[in-house]
């Protein structure tokens, strides 16, 4: 188990046993995440080998899902059995990709499989259900914001009225169901913008942006090629989309490049853990397409064909050599087998040596164990707040009005 699937499961089964998200449990994401946990929670019947399992399968069947979607929206665009498949088959590119899910829940996938989804239900006149799919993007994570308003852009560019409307009403629909226990069970309104909307903005990463372009060539190792080839492709949409220019691309697709400049910005200027790969998926997707729309400026099929052959090749080096087995390259990171006892106090950053260790989430997974402050496990975001608004580990999660008081006195 990974140490953030143990967040995201522990903190579903906590909200199955009483706990209240945001005032038991400090989260700076919105609770789509936590009411998925519990629902998984729900359905293992409270044993935690169980939850894990189905957290599993869910990862894996986003997967699935995620690459299909690829393929759909690139055949639909090109009309190509082989630029399609070629496209789908490039999220495998970043080798954690295809490994991730077997260590657990990931937010980021459901985010992917969610606005993928929206984009898909729209353009085969779902307006409802798309809206609903783009609110739960964001619902799994804020910067998921960029799918709503590409489905309202292809409303309002298409000028369907009636089909705007749907699409606002399925995501409003969808976002007041999912905060319904945010005010009518937990009581966390307050404390939820505070952790949601106002960490956020006070935590800010520090890396520099050469550092972030660094980390990104080492987690894509030699694949890295073809994500400037997926960029070229991104910028040939482009300019068919904003130009008018003759060619496979129209101007309905130029949600292709927003989605990819969107993500490109969050990762260089915003959200970047350089020491992980996740952050990198959600662009992925795009890179992806843009690869897709790449192969459609080839001159025949064998060049096509080539690059799919070259693609295979590297895919193969990455997923199984570097993804997972390590036969002959050293595998991706991944949590090893760790005796309970060496999860039963976790180190903190050397920068907050003063605070006082606190158990690994998976200790307390595994335990049942519920914890006793909403600060629980101090991630390297939740201590920069407390530093930030000059508060306690054993502090309970503030109100905004409590929050704000402290960052105008700080």
């Amino acid at each position: 188990m990974a140490p953030d699937a143990g967040i995201f499961e522990h903190l579903g089964w906590y909200l199955t046993h009483g706990g209240r998200l945001y005032v038991d449990a400090w989260e700076p994401k919105l609770p789509l995440s936590y009411e998925t946990t519990g629902v998984l929670a729900l359905l293992s019947g409270g044993d935690m080998y169980r939850l894990h399992l189905l957290s599993v399968v869910l990862m894996s069947g986003a997967v699935c899902a995620i690459v299909a979607l690829v393929v759909m929206l690139v055949y639909d665009i090109t009309g190509d059995d082989i630029v399609a498949p070629l496209a789908g088959l490039s999220m495998f590119l970043l080798p954690g990709f295809a490994v991730r899910p077997a260590y657990g829940f990931k937010a980021k996938y459901l985010l992917v499989l969610c606005g993928l989804l929206a984009i898909y239900l729209y353009t085969r006149g779902y307006p409802a259900l798309s809206g609903v799919a783009a609110a739960a993007s964001v619902g799994y994570w804020q910067a998921g914001a960029i799918f709503p308003l590409i489905v309202v852009g292809l409303a309002v560019q298409r000028r369907d009225m009636r089909a705007l409307e749907r699409v606002v009403a399925g995501g409003l629909g969808f976002t007041i169901v999912m905060l319904l226990p945010v005010f009518l069970l937990w009581h966390s309104a307050s404390e939820m913008v505070v952790q949601v909307f106002l960490v956020p903005l006070q935590t800010e990463e520090h890396a520099s942006l050469l550092a972030r372009f660094v980390a990104g060539v080492v987690h894509f190792k030699w694949a890295s090629p073809f994500v400037v080839l997926g960029g070229l492709g991104l910028a040939h949409t482009a300019r068919h989309c904003f130009t008018g220019a003759d060619g496979v691309v129209g101007r309905t697709e130029w949600w292709i490049p927003v989605g990819a400049a969107w993500f490109v910005f969050l990762i260089l200027f915003v959200d970047f853990e350089t020491g992980g790969y996740t952050d990198l998926i959600p662009g992925l997707a795009f890179v992806a397409i843009g690869l897709g729309m790449v192969a459609t400026v080839f001159r025949d099929r064998q060049q096509t064909q080539y690059l799919s052959a070259i693609l295979a090749l590297v895919l193969v080096v990455n997923v199984v050599f570097l993804g997972s087995v390590g036969v002959i390259f050293t595998p991706v990171e991944t949590p090893g087998p760790e005796p309970m006892s060496d999860l039963e106090t976790h180190d903190l950053p050397a920068a907050y040596d003063e605070a006082e260790p606190v158990p690994d989430v998976r200790y307390l997974y595994w335990q049942q164990a519920e914890p006793s402050t909403c600060h629980y496990r101090l991630s390297v975001m939740e201590l920069r707040w407390l530093d930030r608004i000059d508060s306690s580990v054993d502090s309970r999660c503030l109100d905004f009005g409590t929050a704000s008081a402290r960052l105008r006195n700080g």
